[in-house]
């Protein structure tokens, strides 16, 4: 089994007016998908946005199938955009 760092997928209350939301990434085929796209998706956001709870953080969302974060700066949610849609 693979072992992951020490994440949480837990959105918090903030004032990051910035969200966007992208469908969960890699496919769907195998029970722990969810936890590579997660990882996947925060590795990302700590190289290209910077710190979690002082550029971005995960947001509340209105699907399930989709990754929500809310961004501190646009130009952080415009890449982060780019990058995953």
């Amino acid at each position: 089994m693979p072992t992951y760092t020490n994440w949480d997928y837990v959105p918090v209350l903030h004032n990051f007016e910035y969200t966007a939301s992208i469908p969960w990434p890699g496919q769907a085929v195998d029970q722990l998908d969810w936890i590579l796209g997660i990882t996947s998706v925060e590795q990302w956001l700590l190289a290209y946005a910077g710190p979690k709870y002082q550029r971005w953080c995960w947001n509340m969302g209105t699907e399930s199938y989709q990754i929500n974060v809310a961004f501190r700066y646009d130009k952080h949610r415009i890449l982060f955009l780019l990058n995953y849609s």
